[in-house]
């Protein structure tokens, strides 16, 4: 779902004053309406802070979806986050009947761990490993639903020292 410049860099300023915010449950920072001045299309928007400030996040409503950036990151359904990882950001989107993500964490471990562990979830889960990549500390799996590639899941894990920084980032529908 395209979103113009304009507005993308109006939230992307908002979303960097929700970290001076400070709330224990989730509190609306601002909202409304932006109206694009060349297409006249709109778009409904929700600024909030939760978690004092760590979680804050901004959603933005059109009529072809939804996209939400910030809070807390989620896995898509299937997936559990590795042992001990912290869930460290992320963005969900959804439009004419798909939908996507990136869930980024970070974990003490070994980055060849955490790409087995995903791998048995997404396995169970019916896709199918498509391509594999190793390149110096950073490792990379792709999978797809067999017969629907629209439906994926690609897991990135980078070493650095003894810790594990990834991400997890998922799209299906057509």
């Amino acid at each position: 779902m395209p979103i113009r410049s304009s507005l993308c860099a109006a939230f992307a300023a908002a979303t960097l004053l929700l970290a001076g915010c400070g709330s224990k449950s989730e509190t609306e920072v601002a909202s409304g309406t932006y109206t694009d001045t060349e297409t006249g299309k709109t778009a409904d928007y929700r600024i909030s802070s939760s978690d004092d400030g760590d979680n804050g996040k901004v959603t933005i409503k059109t009529d072809d979806g939804e996209v939400q950036f910030g809070g807390e990151a989620k896995l898509p359904a299937g997936l559990t986050p590795f042992p001990g990882s912290k869930m460290t950001g992320g963005f969900a989107g959804a439009s004419e009947g798909k939908q996507g993500g990136l869930a980024s964490f970070e974990v003490k471990g070994k980055a060849a761990d955490v790409i087995g562990h995903y791998r048995r979830q997404i396995e169970a889960a019916g896709l199918k490993v498509k391509s594999e990549m190793n390149a110096e500390d950073t490792m990379i799996i792709s999978a797809e639903k067999p017969d629907d590639a629209n439906t994926s899941i690609q897991v990135t894990t980078t070493q650095n020292g003894d810790m594990v920084e990834g991400a997890v980032t998922y799209g299906s529908g057509r």
